[in-house]
C-alpha cells in the first residue's frame, strides 16, 4: 500500500485514510487535480477541496501533497496521545491536557474553544464552567496563543489573567486555565 504525507502533521499514512492517524485532521482532496490537503481551496490549483474518496475529477488525478493548503510552510501538528517519541518538540504544535481527566486539546489555529461552539464542543460539553464561546486559539508567527472571547470565567497563562480580545503566548511547560479548568501545556 502507497502511503502519504499528512499535510498538517507530516506524518507518513496509507493513501487511502480519509484521517491522519497521528493528529486527526480530516484529509480533503482536490476536485480538479486530486492534491490532498486540509483546507477549503487547494495549495496547488486553487480548486475546491472535499473528503477523501468524494472528488469528482474531470482529468486524471496526480496525487501529490501541499505542505499548506494556502502555500504556507507545513505546520507540525503533536498526537494527541501516544509515546516520548511525539513529544512536543521544535515547530510542533503542543497539546492541553486537562489535570482532571483524558481530555486533550490539539491547538488548531483559528479555532473556537466553546462549551456549545467550536472545534472542542463534543470534549467540553460537560465543562459548566467555560462559555458556551469562550476563546480559540491562534497562531502568531511560531508562536500558539489563547484569545479569551469576553468569556464569563476567564483565562489564565500561568495564573496571569488574559484581556479580553488580546492573543497571549503559551509553550510547553505553561499551565492554562480556561473558565477554572486548568490544562498543562505538553
Amino acid at each position: 500500500m502507497k502511503e502519504i504525507e499528512c499535510p498538517s502533521c507530516g506524518e507518513m499514512i496509507p493513501d487511502d485514510s480519509k484521517y491522519c492517524d497521528m493528529c486527526g485532521v480530516e484529509l480533503l482532496e482536490c476536485v480538479n487535480c486530486g492534491a490532498v490537503g486540509c483546507g477549503n481551496f487547494c495549495g496547488t490549483c486553487g480548486g475546491a477541496m472535499v473528503s477523501c474518496g468524494n472528488a469528482v475529477r474531470v482529468a486524471e488525478p496526480h496525487r501529490t501533497v501541499s505542505s499548506d493548503p494556502v502555500g504556507n510552510s507545513r505546520q507540525e501538528t503533536d498526537a494527541a496521545g501516544g509515546d516520548d517519541a511525539h513529544s512536543t518538540g521544535k515547530g510542533r504544535v503542543p497539546r492541553l491536557r486537562w489535570r482532571g481527566g483524558d481530555v486533550v486539546l490539539i491547538p488548531r489555529d483559528g479555532a473556537i474553544i466553546g462549551r456549545k461552539e467550536g472545534e472542542y464542543a463534543a470534549q467540553l460539553k460537560d465543562f459548566d464552567l467555560i462559555s458556551r464561546r469562550h476563546g480559540k486559539f491562534v497562531k502568531q508567527g511560531r508562536a500558539w496563543c489563547l484569545v479569551d472571547l469576553d468569556s464569563t470565567n476567564g483565562c489564565l497563562v500561568n495564573d496571569v489573567e488574559l484581556v479580553p480580545h488580546v492573543p497571549t503566548a503559551f509553550k510547553k511547560g505553561d499551565v492554562v486555565d480556561i473558565g477554572t479548568y486548568e490544562f498543562d501545556v505538553v
